[in-house]
């Protein structure tokens, strides 16, 4: 399952990539970070996240969704244990969006949108939500007020 998370940071990759990591080692205490010429790789058994800056990649999506974001964080889940992975990696995306105040969302491959935030309102695909076709995906573990909208054919 290829997933991809879409934000906005005002720092730079490292500091972005330190601070996804230490979301994630909240809930994950096997995961590590490795770095390679510009581009850092998270891992732990459910999944691997690499964080680059590539604008290539960030602005198709800024575009189709009219969101303020500056990077795209790439997540492969494992099919070993995907519910697993995708529960730490919801739980650490709870813990970014309390930590960072800008627009952010969650693409899959196959499904499209799983949910966004866009001027401080999270909005959560009701077309996943009601027909979960790749995975129930556990919305349960986001914080905060949320409206449900369907965005069934975007990205």
């Amino acid at each position: 399952m290829d997933l991809a998370l879409y934000l906005f940071y005002k720092k730079d990759t490292k500091q972005l990539a330190d601070l996804l990591l230490s979301s994630l080692k909240d809930f994950s205490q096997e995961t590590l970070m490795k770095s390679r010429g510009g581009y850092y790789t998270i891992a732990n058994p459910n999944f691997s996240v690499i964080v680059q800056d590539d604008d290539e990649l960030v602005g198709f999506t800024r575009k189709e969704l009219n969101l303020n974001i500056n990077y795209c964080i790439n997540i492969s889940v494992f099919s070993r244990s995907p519910e697993e992975g995708l529960q730490i990696i919801f739980q650490a995306i709870d813990t970014l969006t309390d930590k960072l105040d800008e627009d952010i969302a969650l693409t899959d491959s196959e499904t499209g949108v799983i949910f966004l935030r866009s001027d401080g309102q999270l909005v959560i695909n009701s077309h996943c939500r009601e027909n979960p076709d790749v995975y129930d995906w556990p919305y349960d573990l986001l914080d905060g007020n949320f409206i449900e909208k369907d965005m069934a054919g975007l990205i």
